[in-house]
């Protein structure tokens, strides 16, 4: 039986840790997905490209990072259009997938997001990769946690998830899984 997970990154493009990243993804031979946030994309639109050129797949994760539970509908709908705008402007990319920062949404911003026709993507389990304290100790959390056809969300301005991954993959790819993007898993970690 096929054992499969999408790794996801929130707030890109963060350098360098995006950089350190993209070199783990690549030396193991994965693709993942991206979540961008578009004042970044403006900012470090280079490493945007990076991420782009590299094959991963890339969502939107709004425009400034804010929680869209303390927005009106009004101001979550420009926070998503403006990040698509400038991923599309800037990267030439279109996505469906939309991860609203914090993973905070309320009803009506569900069903706002799902009207716009994107998917919304949360994950299987956090592993809270900012509270560290190092690479050891994260790359735990995540086996500890980890099963069959989950989504992990790790944040790439994090300087010990590059490290944790060393880790985690090959550990991983010991117990069997594959590593795919959060379209290629399927709807699993998706709201619908």
């Amino acid at each position: 039986m096929e054992r499969r997970i999408a790794l996801t990154f929130d707030g890109a493009p963060n350098p360098p840790g995006t950089y350190n990243i993209l070199a783990t993804l690549e030396a193991h031979r994965i693709r993942a997905t991206f979540f961008m946030e578009g004042h970044r994309v403006l900012k470090e639109k280079e490493c945007a490209m990076a991420v782009k050129n590299a094959g991963h797949e890339i969502g939107n994760h709004s425009f400034s990072h804010r929680n869209f539970d303390e927005l009106s509908l009004t101001e979550c709908q420009e926070e998503i259009l403006r990040a698509d705008a400038v991923l599309r402007g800037e990267l030439g990319v279109v996505t469906r997938l939309l991860r609203p920062p914090g993973g905070r949404l309320t009803d009506g911003v569900r069903d706002l997001a799902l009207g716009m026709g994107y998917d919304i993507v949360l994950w299987t389990f956090s592993i809270r990769d900012w509270e560290g304290p190092d690479s050891a100790s994260l790359a735990a959390r995540v086996l500890e946690q980890v099963r069959d056809n989950c989504v992990v969300v790790f944040h790439d301005r994090v300087p010990w998830v590059p490290e944790a991954l060393e880790i985690v993959i090959p550990a991983l790819k010991r117990k069997g899984f594959e590593f795919k993007t959060v379209s290629e898993l399927g709807r699993r970690g998706i709201i619908k």
